[in-house]
This record gives C-alpha cells, structure tokens and sequence, in this order.
C-alpha cells in the first residue's frame, strides 16, 4: 500500500464543503482543518504513487474552492 499526503489552501468560505467533497473520493483516508501556511490536510492510500498522483490532480484539485496543493509522497527507507 503506498500513501500520499496533500496539504491544501482553500476558500475559508466554503471549507465545510470542500472537506465533505474531499472524503467523497475514493482513497481519501483522513482529512484534517489545520493551521499555517495550508489549511487542509489529506492522507490517500492506494495501490500505487502514479494513480493516487492521478487521483490527486484529477479529483482533488478539481474540487471547487481548492486554491492551490501541495503533495507529499511517502517513503519506505528500509
């Protein structure tokens, strides 16, 4: 299982909305309101990097209100 990490800016006025849209899709784990520099917080898992890089640009980016990402891409150092 791989994990990806996206930290999100989003439109303070809609951020209820944006969350709920953001648990909607499918390898979503956790979504967290956090404070600095970016306003969300999102875990995904999946089967590999590229599709949840994919997922991450396609539906998550795309999600009304989200003004900017950016993602993290977790290592094993095993």
């Amino acid at each position: 299982m791989e994990t990806i990490f996206i930290l999100a800016k989003v439109d303070a006025s809609i951020v209820d909305s944006v969350i709920g849209s953001i648990r909607d899709v499918k390898g979503v784990k956790e979504v967290h309101a956090v404070t600095g520099s970016y306003d969300l917080f999102i875990t995904m898992e999946g089967e590999s990097v590229a599709k949840l890089l994919s997922k991450s640009i396609k539906d998550i980016g795309a999600i009304e209100g989200i003004q900017c990402t950016e993602t993290l891409v977790s290592i094993n150092l095993d």
